[in-house]
């Protein structure tokens, strides 16, 4: 059981809500391939999860870690999807997103042997209801016009012919009782 405490920055007006964990599901992927990213929403191999809520009106919490390469990773967005919605984001713009990757490479552009992160967290609070399956799917994008990318998941660029990193990436659904 959690509390959740709000109250304004002076601790005077404090108020409580009490929530429960439902049920925690997850999907560890460790596959290793590559898709091609254009300037629309495109589903990363692998990294999608359904969760059936046990509760109406529930909140979901969607941790998401994905480990990869990247060619042209600064003008690469990453999206949530909830049965084929964007979740959490102000506009279905190619430039609008939840997380871009971290670079782990800052002085070059190095598309071969140099993986990147990419982690985030969010809250989907549209409800639900009991027994009726949702799908969550992480998605990425170029913002770059008329180009594609690729994507290397849970690779570098010259995996696995050669001894670079590898990576396995996971995505993690909290249901959060109403």
């Amino acid at each position: 059981m959690a509390t959740i405490i709000s109250g304004d920055s002076g601790g005077t007006a404090v108020t409580t809500t009490t929530q429960k964990v439902l049920q925690v599901v997850n999907l560890v992927y460790s596959t290793q391939s590559t898709i091609t990213l254009t300037n629309t929403d495109t589903a990363i191999t692998g990294m999608n999860l359904n969760i059936t809520p046990l509760g109406a009106g529930s909140k979901f919490r969607i941790d998401v870690r994905l480990f990869g390469e990247m060619a042209d990773q600064q003008n690469t967005i990453y999206n949530l999807h909830r049965n084929g919605t964007r979740v959490n984001t102000t506009s279905n713009l190619k430039y609008h997103g939840l997380s871009m990757a971290t670079l782990t490479f800052g002085v070059a552009v190095n598309n071969s042997s140099t993986p990147e992160i990419m982690h985030f967290a969010t809250v989907d609070s549209t409800g639900s209801t009991a027994g009726s399956a949702i799908t969550y799917t992480l998605t990425a994008s170029t913002t770059s016009n008329n180009m594609t990318s690729t994507q290397w998941i849970n690779r570098c660029f010259l995996t696995p012919t050669h001894a670079f990193e590898t990576g396995i990436s996971e995505i993690i659904i909290t249901e959060i009782g109403a």
